[in-house]
């Protein structure tokens, strides 16, 4: 049970990365945005990772490299998808298919088959966000196949992540650890976008705000405590957890930036919880280092 609350509170960390964004510099590139925000929370993951054991099991270079080059594509493949489809379509389609594409590839890399509650609960979820999103929808946005194809390069780059990362756990590695070195090496991929995209935006204390706050909260705490529940929860079911995440923005949205909320909207909140306590209620298996058989 604590495993997968402390899932739900890195999910309601998530959520504050919209209103953040809201709250910034109007001039800030979303792509900019998101690598500032990996690598300022790669950095910050260095200092929690401090004395913390690498593990004794020995972790296959292919696990970090997928696991880093998981989260690198997300930050790139997400931001992408929202700008070409907006928000509503490229958040549902992302965050939407991400559960079900981790399934499916856990299924693949460990053998791990997905069990009968998790089906419920992520259909629960999955239509509760979907009604959330298009009570947020915007008819005169319009939606680009390659917007869509994204968002699923980024539902799928999110189940790498965290199927990856699943296994470098479960080699007995410490959790701060894993998401430091994980984050560093996706850090390194994306940081020669900084001398790239305009980053004028940084510079000013609207701009620093937003990027520490982003680096800090939705990705350094937010992602050592998805780590810390990810030990003892299969990544299929950390994923249908994670979907608290467009609830937790729908809700800073209605208290912090006053948007407008409607009974759909709280139809689509009540749907996804319904879910989530489903899932939150099943017992978790604790990981025994080395359970992981991945792919050769």
């Amino acid at each position: 049970m604590r495993a997968r609350l402390t899932i739900l509170f890195s999910a309601i960390c998530f959520g504050t990365t919209g209103t953040a964004a809201a709250l910034g510099p109007a001039n800030a590139n979303s792509l900019a945005v998101g690598t500032s925000r990996i690598v300022i929370g790669a950095l910050l993951l260095q200092l929690f990772a401090l004395g913390k054991s690498a593990g004794r099991s020995p972790i296959r270079l292919r696990a970090w490299l997928w696991a880093g080059a998981g989260m690198a594509s997300y930050q790139l493949t997400f931001f992408a998808a929202v700008h070409l489809s907006g928000v509503t379509v490229g958040t549902v389609v992302a965050l939407g298919s991400a559960p079900a594409l981790t399934g499916a590839i856990d299924w693949l890399w460990s053998g791990t088959r997905p069990r009968g509650r998790w089906w419920i609960a992520t259909a629960c979820a999955v239509v509760g966000v979907i009604i959330l999103t298009a009570s947020k929808g915007s008819p005169t946005q319009k939606h680009s196949m390659l917007g869509i194809l994204l968002a699923l390069g980024a539902g799928a780059s999110y189940a790498i992540f965290a199927v990856c990362s699943k296994e470098i756990l479960a080699s007995g590695t410490t959790f701060q650890f894993a998401m430091a070195r994980v984050f560093g090496i996706g850090a390194i991929m994306l940081a020669p976008l900084l001398f790239i995209l305009p980053m004028e935006w940084i510079a000013t204390p609207q701009g620093a705000a937003m990027a520490i706050w982003l680096g800090a909260v939705p990705t350094a705490i937010a992602y050592l405590a998805y780590a810390y529940g990810l030990q003892s929860v299969a990544p299929n079911e950390a994923a249908t957890l994670t979907l608290a995440e467009p609830v937790t923005a729908t809700l800073f949205g209605v208290l912090i930036l006053s948007e407008r909320s409607s009974l759909t909207t709280w139809v689509g909140v009540a749907i996804v919880a319904l879910g989530l306590l489903l899932l939150a209620m099943q017992r978790s298996t604790n990981v025994r280092p080395g359970v992981s058989k991945g792919i050769a």
